[in-house]
């Protein structure tokens, strides 16, 4: 189907590895039987680098079992043999497995294992990047002859690409007997060296590779383990092959106290192979991590089982120290970039860095996902910085930060705190970080550190020496120039990502307070309507228990045609089909076609009190006037027995006469209606 197709076209080479991948699980469909499930995943922030996979419940578990040898619990939802079909249930799988899923990517130790990767993106990295590395390393070794490549080391890195293989050297024949030189200039300890071609071998063999070495002790050799790593190249690599060349001759003829010397060093036009010592002990991390070197980056750092911190004496050497060694890469024109607890080890209390090739190569840095966060962390030295706070922070407190800016920070003294906040803390980062200089003088390394340098009793022969043609460092120089643009519209796209996801979250609240303050106005004009309605409804058993018990009301006064207060009287009509009527006092003019139930004696005497003490309280000079139209609208057309003396038969019919206008009179107060009134003003 065309909607499971990759929408972008990436090469696997240069593709960025640190980038976050995003994965939602849209929704779920019966296939053949099972449930898959439609995830959408998303390289970084752009909409363009997204693509669709179709997931079953199988493909999550075998994903587990990569996952239990690192100790990481992940809440992975168990299997059901009998409901695995219902929709509620395929609901709240697919709830748990966007949990599930959304645990591993924001990890930064799992996210960033193979697995992991196969797993969200199968198009990009289903190749075998161990099979590759094989092949290009024993390309590069094939004609130097020098080398013996050993088994691998497995996965003890955190780098995809990068593999780890044992090397030995290969034991000098009678051809190479003239490459082992003695000067009589040169002390016993530099007597022996082992040399490889240069300058004659550079340009030999452009698509096999280029290979290089310095001289090389072989007494400092003998006994060491040594270890091949090769390494592809990254996005960030923009510097020409055959300007390789010169660049990593410079690299590995560097010497310094504190930085790790290369070996040997060749590259072709896939990726760089490079030797250094194997130390037995690990990096930094791995003695924080109390881990052993050559297991598995997952098994190393995942969860270990003990974690450690260094003593402040410790971390303010060990930090002075790698201060000293990035000063000294910053002054000859050449940056560093991938500082972290990884890429240290720490030999007789001494510090040394690793991979000082890396930014050559172009592999993205380790702390890229987070300083791609911060707009103002984007120089070569910034980045350093940034990358050092980490490290500190890590010997300090004996586990790393998992987020870009650190939000509290304790057991820890003053001096160093303050170090650490002006490194790591949010406005910091928002702001200018502090240069490797100031950073040096701080007073937390005045307080702990020893008072003399490493750099000022090392003897001659070990000084620090890296020298950069000039042609060299121009292209270092224009390199740095496109990572920085790179980096710098990548942080673009991430603010402006940001800025969307809250936008989209003001609206949403903004959406929610809208509906919210709706419903409440709804609300009230249903309480109110209700309150109407309640009130009407009262109002029409007042008035039908009022105009059953025969009273009038107060504002129609028709006694003989003046009002209170005007000339006008104010008179309702209702128009219903009734035969009965209401006449008025004057037995003229009918008000209500429907007359009323004759009252009692007891009624009427009660009501003219009522109708005379209300009269003579309003107009006192009028009582007399009301009282007879209250008696005279009481029983409109109705003679009683005081008026006739006639005899029985007269007496029956008129009392069948006052039934049959009682039962009128109450089927006209069912049927009234008060809409049906209007206003009609009189002439007099």
């Amino acid at each position: 189907m065309a909607i499971f197709e990759r929408r972008y076209h990436q090469c696997n080479e240069n593709i960025d590895d640190t980038i976050l991948i995003s994965c939602i699980i849209e929704t779920a469909q019966e296939v053949n039987g099972h449930t898959e499930y439609l995830l959408r995943l998303q390289r970084g922030p752009s909409k363009e680098n997204c693509w669709r996979l179709l997931k079953r419940y199988n493909d999550f578990v075998t994903l587990h079992k990569n996952f239990i040898k690192s100790g990481i619990p992940l809440s992975l939802p168990g299997k059901r043999l009998f409901g695995n079909m219902r929709p509620d249930f395929i609901a709240e799988r697919r709830q748990a497995l966007q949990q599930y899923i959304n645990d591993i990517l924001m990890n930064p130790i799992l996210a960033s294992s193979l697995p992991a990767k196969r797993f969200v993106d199968p198009d990009t990295y289903s190749q075998s990047f161990h099979d590759q590395a094989v092949q290009n390393a024993l390309l590069c070794l094939r004609h130097e002859n020098l080398w013996n490549l050993g088994t691998s080391l497995g996965a003890i890195g955190w780098r995809l690409r990068k593999h780890y293989f044992k090397v030995t050297p290969k034991p000098p024949d009678s051809k190479a007997s003239n490459k082992l030189v003695k000067s009589s200039s040169q002390t016993h300890s530099q007597s022996k060296h082992f040399l490889a071609s240069n300058a004659s071998n550079n340009g030999s063999g452009s698509g096999s590779g280029t290979m290089f070495s310095t001289s090389i002790d072989l007494n400092k050799l003998e006994g060491c383990e040594l270890v091949l790593e090769w390494s592809e190249y990254g996005p960030d690599k923009y510097i020409e092959e055959k300007e390789l060349t010169g660049i990593f001759k410079s690299v590995t003829s560097l010497q310094h106290p504190h930085i790790e010397s290369v070996v040997y060093a060749a590259h072709n036009e896939s990726g760089c192979l490079t030797i250094r010592k194997f130390h037995k002990q690990g990096s930094l991390k791995d003695i924080l991590c109390m881990a052993t070197p050559k297991n598995t980056f997952l098994s190393k750092y995942g969860n270990p089982k003990g974690r450690t911190a260094l003593s402040m004496k410790q971390v303010a050497n060990y930090g002075k120290q790698i201060l000293e060694a990035l000063i000294f890469l910053h002054s000859k024109g050449f940056p560093y970039g991938h500082l972290h607890s990884g890429n240290v080890v720490i030999i007789d209390d001494c510090v040394k860095l690793l991979d000082i090739e890396n930014y050559i190569l172009g592999v993205p840095a380790f702390y890229r996902p987070f300083f791609v966060q911060h707009s103002k962390i984007h120089t070569p030295e910034a980045i350093d910085v940034y990358c050092f706070g980490h490290v500190l922070f890590e010997m300090a407190q004996g586990y790393p930060l998992q987020e870009s800016v650190v939000r509290q920070i304790s057991e820890c003294p003053e001096s160093l705190k303050n170090l650490l906040e002006s490194i790591l803390s949010r406005d910091a980062c928002r702001t200018n970080l502090p240069t490797l200089e100031q950073l040096l003088n701080h007073t937390f390394f005045e307080q702990h550190a020893a008072g003399h340098s490493q750099l000022t009793n090392v003897d001659d022969t070990l000084k620090p020496h890296f020298k950069l043609t000039l042609n060299a460092k121009e292209m270092i120089k224009q390199a740095v120039q496109k990572a920085e643009n790179r980096l710098r519209d990548e942080q673009k796209s991430v603010k402006n990502q940001k800025r969307i996801v809250r936008v989209q979250e003001l609206m949403s609240s903004e959406e929610e307070k809208r509906k919210t303050k709706q419903k409440a106005k709804l609300e009230h004009k249903q309480s109110k309507l209700k309150q109407q309605a309640s009130l009407q409804a009262n109002n029409g058993r007042i008035s039908l228990i009022a105009t059953a018990s025969g009273s009038v009301p107060e504002y129609a006064d028709v006694a003989s045609g003046a009002t209170a207060s005007s000339s006008s009287a104010i008179i309702f009509q209702r128009c219903d089909t009734t035969g009965a009527t209401l006449t008025s006092p004057d037995h003229r003019e009918p008000i209500f076609k429907s007359p009323p139930p004759t009252p009692s004696a007891y009624q009427r005497s009660k009501q003219a009190s009522n109708h005379n003490q209300f009269a003579q309280q309003h107009s006192p000079g009028q009582s007399t006037s009301l009282a007879n139209v209250e008696r005279q609208s009481s029983t409109p057309n109705i003679t009683t027995s005081d008026d006739h003396h006639g005899g029985n038969d007269n007496d029956v019919n008129e009392d069948n006469g006052l039934e049959k206008n009682r039962s009128a009179l109450l089927e006209s107060i069912c049927k009234f209606n008060r809409g049906s009134l209007r206003k009609v003003r009189s002439n007099d």
